[in-house]
């Protein structure tokens, strides 16, 4: 016969856990009511202000770009942090695995502004890269205000996420697998693509869609490495707010940014179960 648990330790569970719905409830399912609430009542009652922003060329084409810049960093962050962390979750050389995380760790002690104004200057007109290109004859790089540089400001911020959540996911993938399939005759590159990845897909996945994430919601490298045609949704809504006072439409905003999010989490979902919802 199961135990029942009793008033008193029911009363220690909803003690433990009550701190934290009460943050969660004040500090996110409130204010997220709120946004949604007024994002259809802001200036008048109705879905108007969704409305504009799914029929408008130019809403959907910010939309659209904040998307595919965020995959793109995402993906470049899969591709250059999955070897990283590889190498760290199974690597035997502690010294080094230790310096190497101590460095990912004290990367987010510099600012993301300070970050920024770094690539700035290298993208600049004046700036070395484009010094080095004229060397060559190549004349002005012209990266400052393209896709380019907002892509590799935010993989300059996003790798070092990357790297730390796959590595926690990576050092759980049983790498005995791997030499067993090397004991049978497999290479190490073959047993690596054939053995460990399918295991280790979800990790990546995970990282990627945490990093992508973040990226969805960046506003200071667009803003700075952008140009006009680098607009991103946060952007958008920041702009909504400060240049026009249009809290409703910053409200649907931050609501459709929301739900790109959570799609994001479905496909990611979908892909660590190999197969379609059930």
């Amino acid at each position: 016969m199961i135990a029942q648990p009793s008033s008193s330790s029911r009363l220690a569970n909803f003690v433990a856990i009550g701190p934290g719905l009460l943050f969660v409830l004040c500090l996110f399912i409130v204010p997220l009511g709120v946004l949604a609430l007024r994002s259809i009542t802001d200036p008048h009652l109705g879905f108007g202000n969704y409305d504009t922003l799914v029929t408008s060329p130019t809403y959907l084409r910010v939309a659209w770009r904040t998307i595919w810049i965020s995959v793109a960093a995402a993906m470049i962050c899969a591709i250059a942090g999955t070897p990283v962390a590889y190498s760290l979750a199974h690597s035997d050389r502690r010294s080094r695995n230790t310096l190497m995380l101590a460095v990912l760790v004290l990367s987010f002690l510099t600012s993301s502004l300070i970050r920024t104004f770094s690539w700035m200057v290298i993208f600049g007109a004046q700036g070395p890269l484009s010094r080095m290109l004229d060397i060559f004859g190549w004349g002005p790089s012209g990266l400052l205000g393209s896709s380019t540089a907002v892509i590799v400001g935010m993989v300059h911020f996003l790798l070092p996420v990357y790297i730390l959540t796959a590595f926690s996911g990576l050092r759980k993938v049983p790498y005995h697998l791997v030499a067993a399939a090397e004991g049978l005759g497999a290479s190490r590159i073959f047993a690596v693509a054939t053995v460990y990845l399918p295991l280790a897909t979800p990790s990546i996945v995970n990282a990627g869609c945490v990093v992508f994430i973040i990226g969805v919601g960046f506003f200071i490298t667009p803003a700075l490495l952008g140009g006009p045609r680098q607009t991103m949704l946060a952007q958008l809504i920041a702009r909504s707010v400060t240049q026009f006072g249009d809290f409703g439409f910053a409200a649907a905003g931050g609501v459709i940014l929301l739900a790109i999010t959570l799609g994001c989490l479905w496909i990611v979902r979908i892909l660590a179960r190999g197969g379609a919802p059930k």
